[in-house]
């Protein structure tokens, strides 16, 4: 017809390779400090939801220990320092959350640690209204599958299955899977998929998720001293995790402080690359990467350690 057309990807269309090297710029300060006379913030989970950031956390009282709480959303980063905290209602047990939205069954499923001994979940109508989490939790694993406590869980689903995701701190990775239908349910027979001698060398604070438009996933460990995440990756949840050659030790890591600029903490510590959505696939942007982290400037008694909410944003 002599008509010419020309088309063109949109921004939401591209799809960026992950890379196998990674450069950080730092916030340049915390973006929101311990409020209500706590001591710290840290062990972030954060969706967007309604054009808001949505925060569940963990906070250290005065008198230390760890105990769940929440903050106000906030549409951006900037917002963050102004946004209210508070103690998680109806005394929900366990801490370092996570939580998704599980599309099948329309509900938000929150997952934490130290409950009953071992990990736990709940299920909610609103992730902006706490209170409408189910005030009975249920467990999360059936076993305990080594001798030492299993720790910082996190669950991601693809079309036919949900996996859990956890480490035990003595450098070991543990997984566990059951098909889509029957989550949120107990994860049964998990078993170890990657190992290390060195505790430090596969810590906790175990991320994993799927990367946008592609059939790959990432996984994030943290590792230390001083804290750091090294970084692997799988093309299948259930498959091999293979580490990204260049950030496996804190010289060349996935995110430390070694590569990152304008740093103010000595620890880039647990934490959440920013999702694209807030869905059981836990989807993340290659092209658009951003990560909240919990850091600190001083040391001393872990259970009283002033973490704060810090920002980095992957430099191309």
């Amino acid at each position: 017809t002599g008509v010419e057309i020309t088309m063109t990807k949109t921004p939401s269309d591209t799809t960026c390779e992950l890379g196998t090297t990674f450069k950080w710029k730092d916030y340049g300060k915390p973006i929101a400090e311990p409020k209500n006379g706590w001591l710290a913030i840290k062990d972030f989970t954060m969706v967007r939801y309604n054009n808001q950031y949505i925060v569940y956390l963990t906070y250290t009282p005065q008198a230390g220990g760890f105990l769940a709480g929440y903050m106000d959303p906030f549409a951006d980063f900037p917002n963050a320092a102004a946004a209210g905290q508070y103690v998680m209602p109806n005394r929900l047990p366990g801490v370092a959350p996570e939580l998704i939205y599980f599309t099948p069954k329309k509900q938000w499923v929150f997952t934490t640690q130290w409950c009953g001994g071992g990990f736990c979940y709940t299920t909610g109508t609103d992730p902006t209204k706490p209170t409408t989490f189910n005030a009975t939790t249920q467990s999360l694993l059936s076993e305990n599958v080594t001798a030492n406590a299993p720790i910082d869980q996190v669950v991601i689903c693809d079309d036919d299955k949900c996996y859990l995701f956890y480490a035990d701190d003595a450098g070991g990775i543990f997984r566990g899977s059951m098909p889509k239908a029957n989550f949120p349910s107990k994860f049964t027979g998990t078993t170890r998929i990657l190992k290390e001698n060195d505790a430090a060398k596969l810590f906790e604070a175990v991320e994993v998720y799927k990367l946008k438009g592609q059939k790959k996933y990432i996984m994030i460990v943290e590792c230390g001293y001083p804290r750091y995440f090294r970084a692997f990756t799988a093309t299948d949840l259930g498959g091999t995790w293979t580490p990204i050659a260049n950030t496996i030790n804190i010289n060349t890591p996935f995110a430390g402080p070694k590569n990152v600029t304008n740093g103010w903490s000595n620890d880039i510590s647990h934490g959440e690359i920013v999702r694209t959505g807030y869905d059981e696939y836990r989807e993340i942007d290659p092209c658009n990467m951003k990560m909240i982290y919990q850091g600190l400037t001083s040391g001393g008694d872990y259970s009283k350690l002033p973490y704060r909410m810090g920002l980095i944003t992957r430099i191309p």
